[in-house]
């Protein structure tokens, strides 16, 4: 097994940094704010057993570049696909968590064609109310204010997890610590604001064209994504496989490390199958947990239905 290193490489003018390892056919990981490609850190070495495992820093995160320009999830998003065509990477399986799925819903609209997996972790869809998540339009509206806050990383860490984890599921201040030595890198608290600034330039995405199979994931505790959130996406996402609620908050990639290690590893496989233990609340709570269109050609019988004459 190869890995993990750290790359960097220059595309249409812009530096992107990710941890790379393993070999196989390519996984490609998108954290969220405020994280960066560690946000995969506990799942990483186990799907690079298997796959050639990609986890970047989003432009404005960790060591990519933090120049000003289009922070839309349209345009990062071409960004991204452009640095994966730099590295000769057609078809891949994909995991976006929070921004990360934002990032990640776009590039399966521009190029569902090329997806193998899509997981889908901690993010609306169909259902919205900004009032449970506040820093959304404080945010959008207040860019530089938004700035000053982040610009004070373990103080903003703090707050953003200490909010976000479950009760029983708290980081560790050593991780925390962690996370905001990421968030420091000189220029994150003036880049990532800008995500925030450029929301309302958003292009729609077709969810129509997620044919591929989808797993979307979110946390039992999280406080700003409930679960009506999730009820119904099998509505709009015609590759829906299943909907997984975890005994977690927002940041279950951290919170729930081995559980989330399993989904992927389960779900990339194939192997995600309706009576797996890991989707006990999801069948408790009514939510969806096997896909919701059978496709052509499944089954492994012969048997011939015809009535016995």
């Amino acid at each position: 097994m190869r890995g993990p290193a750290h790359h960097t490489k220059r595309v249409e003018g812009i530096e992107w940094h990710w941890v790379e390892a393993g070999e196989g056919e390519p996984v490609v990981l998108l954290h969220g704010i405020p994280e960066s490609w560690q946000c995969w850190k506990h799942q990483i070495p186990t799907l690079a057993t298997q796959f050639r495992v990609l986890a970047f820093d989003l432009k404005g995160y960790g060591q990519s570049d933090k120049e000003d320009g289009d922070y839309t999830g349209t345009n990062v998003a071409r960004e991204l696909i452009a640095v994966l065509d730099s590295l000769g990477i057609d078809r891949f399986r994909l995991a976006g968590h929070d921004w990360g799925a934002v990032i990640g819903d776009h590039i399966c609209h521009h190029v569902p064609e090329r997806i193998e997996h899509y997981m889908r972790c901690s993010f609306s869809l169909h259902v919205y109310d900004v009032r449970n998540s506040l820093h959304h339009q404080w945010n959008s509206l207040n860019p530089a204010a938004a700035s000053k806050l982040m610009a004070k990383p373990k103080a903003f860490i703090r707050v953003w997890f200490e909010s976000s984890c479950g009760p029983d599921t708290q980081l560790s201040d050593e991780e925390i610590e962690e996370i905001a030595a990421e968030f420091s890198n000189p220029g994150t608290a003036d880049a990532v604001p800008r995500y925030f600034r450029d929301l309302k330039k958003n292009t729609p995405v077709d969810y129509s064209k997620f044919t591929f199979p989808v797993l979307v994931a979110f946390g039992a505790h999280d406080p700003r994504q409930p679960i009506e959130y999730f009820r119904g996406m099998e509505d709009h996402i015609p590759g829906l496989e299943a909907v997984l609620m975890m005994d977690s908050g927002h940041f279950m990639t951290r919170e729930r490390p081995k559980e989330m290690t399993q989904a992927l590893m389960f779900f990339y496989n194939s192997m995600l199958g309706p009576g797996v233990p890991l989707l006990d609340m999801s069948r408790e709570h009514g939510l969806p947990v096997r896909p919701v269109q059978p496709r052509e050609d499944w089954g492994a019988n012969s048997f011939d239905s015809k009535p016995i004459k």
